[in-house]
């Protein structure tokens, strides 16, 4: 047997004894995590006696634990994914603190906690927004299948790595710093309940594990390195350790209806989520943000308004030049953000056409508008109003991908691999275009061309550095998008 058929095999046993999945070229990263696991062991780092030791039937928990620590990579940081935070503290606590009035009590599963930023992160929000459940019985349960992983949690000291999306107030509130090291509070590390378990196994729902009547699971950036049946497997056993309406919180990047078919999809600000409920999912597309807005808006008065934008987009001249700019400007700015984030999407959207005509046109005002209109679910009016500024206006690289996401939204095939070519055309280091484009060919059974830009979106990755956040992505690192997309290549 030639090496890499040993390393299939090996690949094979792991995804048996701990789920972990290894694609075929990633079988040589595979190897070099195993002998560092075997030297830890003190086992000889042949390969063919790795492959008998592999073999055997069973393994002692010492062994699992340093081959989990070696195989996973627990990159992980403090807030991590905006919009599920944002669910947490503005939908799922205070639905909970009606609900559970009598009770008292909440409990949340941090499903592969990685070194406890996410349930840390958890613990402050709920201390910093909810301070009428300090005589509540609030569980933060923290599971990794990593032992080296739980010692970092427990001892709580972090780099300032782990703080990239943190604000300072946050930081200095919750956090000492000594010896080069922010330590956690006190008051926070009691909050949250640290343990071993691994997710493939069959350990779960069980009060021995303290695995039932959970009211959140948080399991983010985990079940993509797991084969897709143990995926189903793990959505399943996280169902049944639910209460009902309990909530699934999984990464944006690991949304799959055919494997949490058992939950209902639900909506929120600029994400996607699930909930165990006995009603089913709405057979609709994923929209490009949140179709929810929160201030109701009746048919009628949507009509008006709706025709008031579309006139007012019809309206919008080519750009202004800066020198005669501040002539333009009749009115003061209003903030696009604010209005965004409040869910005031048709204010939004007046605010970034007046922008616009005004001569002033970024990513920012253009994510915006593309954004409220995907809200709304005025997909058609976008697309005609967006495609007259772009005539109108010199566009970008970033707005020609928006503009792309938002008419893929309405299956516009050929349009959308056009505005994708012209974003590369501008930017042929455009790694998001790339990869959306080879998603294009690839549903169009285009499979060569599909190769062709996932190979060059992993070639421009390459010259990020692995935990570089990549523009446009909503956090995700260069590492994680490579990774995603050399398992795309793989499935062909």
């Amino acid at each position: 047997m030639i090496q890499e058929e040993y390393l299939t095999e090996i690949s094979n046993r792991i995804a048996e004894i701990l789920g972990l999945h290894f694609q075929a070229n990633q079988l040589k990263d595979m190897e070099r995590r195993i002998l560092a696991a075997a030297t830890d062991l003190k086992i000889e780092t042949d390969i063919n006696h790795l492959y008998q030791w592999f073999s055997k039937s069973e393994f002692s928990n010492k062994e699992l634990y340093t081959l989990s620590s070696h195989l996973t990579i627990g990159e992980t940081y403090f807030f991590r994914e905006k919009p599920s935070l944002d669910l947490l503290i503005e939908k799922i606590i205070p639905e909970l603190l009606e609900i559970k009035r009598n009770t008292k009590h909440i409990k949340i599963w941090s499903a592969g906690c990685s070194s406890g930023e996410e349930p840390y992160t958890i613990a402050m929000l709920i201390n910093q927004y909810f301070r009428e459940l300090t005589d509540w019985n609030i569980e933060i349960l923290a599971t990794d299948i990593s032992q080296i992983a739980i010692q970092k949690a427990l001892i709580g000291e972090y780099t300032d790595w782990s703080f990239r999306e943190t604000e300072s107030a946050i930081k200095n509130k919750y956090f000492t710093y000594s010896n080069k090291k922010w330590l956690i509070a006190p008051d926070i590390k009691k909050m949250v309940s640290f343990s071993y378990l691994n997710l493939s196994k069959n350990s779960y729902p069980s009060s021995l594990t303290n695995t039932e009547g959970i009211d959140i699971i948080f399991c983010r950036n985990v079940m993509m390195y797991f084969t897709p049946q143990v995926i189903k497997e793990v959505s399943a056993r996280f169902k049944d350790s639910m209460i009902e309406n309990g909530w699934l919180i999984t990464s944006q990047v690991e949304l799959n209806d055919e494997y949490f078919s058992n939950f209902k999809r639900v909506n929120y600000r600029n994400g996607i989520f699930y909930q165990k409920t006995n009603k089913p999912n709405e057979p609709v597309k994923r929209p490009i943000a949140d179709i929810i807005h929160s201030k109701p808006v009746s048919y009628k008065k949507r009509e008006i308004i709706k025709a008031e934008i579309i006139k007012k987009a019809e309206r919008v001249e080519k750009t202004v030049p800066l020198d005669r700019l501040q002539e333009k400007i009749s009115a003061p700015a209003i903030d696009q953000d604010v209005l965004f984030d409040s869910g005031n999407y048709f204010q939004c959207i007046e605010s970034c056409l007046h922008s616009i005509s005004l001569g002033k046109l970024d990513n920012k005002i253009f994510s915006y508008l593309v954004k409220s209109y995907a809200n709304l679910g005025l997909l058609s009016d976008g697309v005609k109003v967006i495609a007259k500024i772009m005539d109108t206006n010199p566009a970008t690289p970033e707005m020609y991908y928006i503009y792309a996401n938002l008419l893929n939204e309405q299956n516009n095939i050929e349009q959308t691999e056009l505005s994708l070519k012209k974003a590369i055309y501008l930017n042929h280091k455009h790694v998001l275009s790339h990869l959306m484009l080879g998603n294009v060919f690839k549903k169009n059974g285009k499979s060569n061309l599909a190769i062709k830009h996932f190979e060059t979106t992993i070639g421009l990755l390459s010259e990020y550095n692995e935990n570089e956040i990549v523009p446009e992505s909503e956090g995700m690192t260069a590492g994680r998008i490579k990774e995603l997309t050399e398992q795309i290549i793989n499935r062909f």
